[in-house]
Parts: structure tokens; C-alpha cells; sequence
């Protein structure tokens, strides 16, 4: 068996197939309903179905059997097939963060790479972002040509464990300006109270970002919102 097929046919031999529409209970059968989809073109359903697998995959002990790795790597084969390389490369470096180096992912980490242009991602800081934010759900970051400087929009979010039932724990709104050629930024115009402060290290496809921490400065989410943290660049162009 080539090793990229292993992320969708890791299924008992004659399993049913849940529907894709239905809520699934466990990772397998989220695993298996996203197959289905998956095997018969509905690329969306079946991304939609490994979000859920990764969400349970996540809340249960660790990652002793796999679980996790398997529903990146399911999302990164189904974000392909969706023509969405961006997002599977996403999903790849979240497993890549994670440690994770099965066959199945190091085979899918060839496949993001000739899909992805990489070289023009890291032409220009502009584009879109996203920080993984756990249970299947992203934080991102915006960034467009404006006159001699760029906008910033920064939409994070804290996913909670609740999030199928309620939508996020918490959400905020950071926007600003940032100038200069880089790599290293500061976001002005942000309304930000004095003492606190954004700083932004932009590497070609990645971006780092550092904030001041305390409750003043992160005064433009709920409980437990901030911008910091890594974030993967999935396009070339902002999606404001």
C-alpha cells in the first residue's frame, strides 16, 4: 500500500460509512464518514468530517494511537484535492510541530511542497495567515498594501471545548499599520495603550509574532485573547 493512501483506508475492513452530514461521535467515526466523502469527491464534506476527527482525536489522552496524526494528514489529502495547498500545508506544519514524522506524513509533506509555491508566498509580507488555535479551528492574520505601509487585521480566537455547541470561547479584533521592508515590524495605529506593544518578525513564509503581555494590553478580545504565536502563510493575497 503507498504510504499517502494510509491517512483514508485506516478503517476496520467492511466498516459502515457514517454519513458525512450526521454528527460523529468519535474519531473513528468521523475518520470513516470523511473517507466516504472523500472516496466519492465531496472534498469539502470530507474536510469538514476530519475537522470533527482532529477535535476528538485531540480531547482524548495523547496521541498514543495515532489519532491525531491521522486527521492531519486526512486533512492535508483532502485540502489538496479541494485545491486549497495552502491550507494543507496548514495542516502539515501543525503535524510537523507536533513531532509527528510517520510515513503517511512524511510522504504528504512531498506532496504540499510540489503543490505550494513557496518562493512567491515569501515575496512580499502581504497575504494571509493562520495560527492553529486547537480544535480543528485557526486564529489569522491579514496583511495588505496600503499607500507606502500595509493594514494589519489580526482575528484571533480561543477555541474552548465547547466549540461544536457554542463557537468559540472567545474572540477579538486587533487592527493596525505597519511600514518598512522588513523583516522585522511594529503594528502603530492600533490603538493599543501606552506600554504595550505588537512586534512582528516576518520570515518569507511564516510569521512571528510577540505582544506585550497583561489584561490592559490584550483589552481587544475576551478572556484568554491574544496575538502572539507563530503563523503559517497559506496565500499570497489577504482575505479581508
Amino acid at each position: 500500500m503507498r504510504a499517502h493512501f494510509l491517512p483514508l483506508l485506516l478503517l476496520p475492513f467492511g466498516a459502515p460509512c457514517t454519513a458525512v452530514e450526521q454528527a460523529c461521535a468519535s474519531a473513528t467515526a468521523c475518520n470513516q464518514a470523511g473517507t466516504a466523502a472523500y472516496q466519492a469527491g465531496r472534498y469539502e464534506q470530507a474536510i469538514a468530517a476530519f475537522e470533527r476527527q482532529l477535535r476528538r482525536a485531540e480531547q482524548a489522552n495523547g496521541d498514543a494511537g495515532g489519532g491525531e496524526e491521522l486527521a492531519l494528514n486526512n486533512l492535508m489529502l483532502a485540502n489538496l484535492k479541494a485545491g486549497q495547498p495552502g491550507m494543507a500545508r496548514a495542516w502539515l506544519e501543525v503535524a510537523l510541530d507536533r513531532g509527528f514524522s510517520g510515513a503517511a506524513t512524511r510522504h504528504n509533506l512531498g506532496k504540499v511542497a510540489q503543490a505550494l509555491d513557496f518562493a512567491a508566498l515569501a515575496v512580499s509580507v502581504e497575504g494571509h495567515y493562520l495560527r492553529y488555535a486547537g480544535q480543528g479551528l485557526w486564529s489569522s492574520l491579514d496583511i495588505q498594501r496600503q499607500g507606502q505601509g500595509y493594514e494589519v487585521f489580526f482575528s484571533p480566537l480561543r477555541a474552548g471545548f465547547q466549540v461544536e455547541d457554542y463557537g468559540p470561547a472567545a474572540i477579538g479584533e486587533l487592527t493596525g499599520r505597519i511600514s518598512g521592508s522588513g523583516p522585522h515590524f511594529r503594528l502603530t495605529d492600533a490603538g493599543l495603550e501606552q506600554g504595550c506593544a505588537v512586534e512582528l518578525l516576518w520570515q518569507g513564509a511564516d510569521l512571528r509574532v510577540l505582544e506585550v503581555p497583561g489584561e490592559r494590553c490584550q483589552a481587544y478580545g475576551g478572556a484568554g485573547i491574544g496575538v502572539a504565536g507563530r503563523y503559517y502563510k497559506t496565500s499570497g493575497a489577504a482575505q479581508f
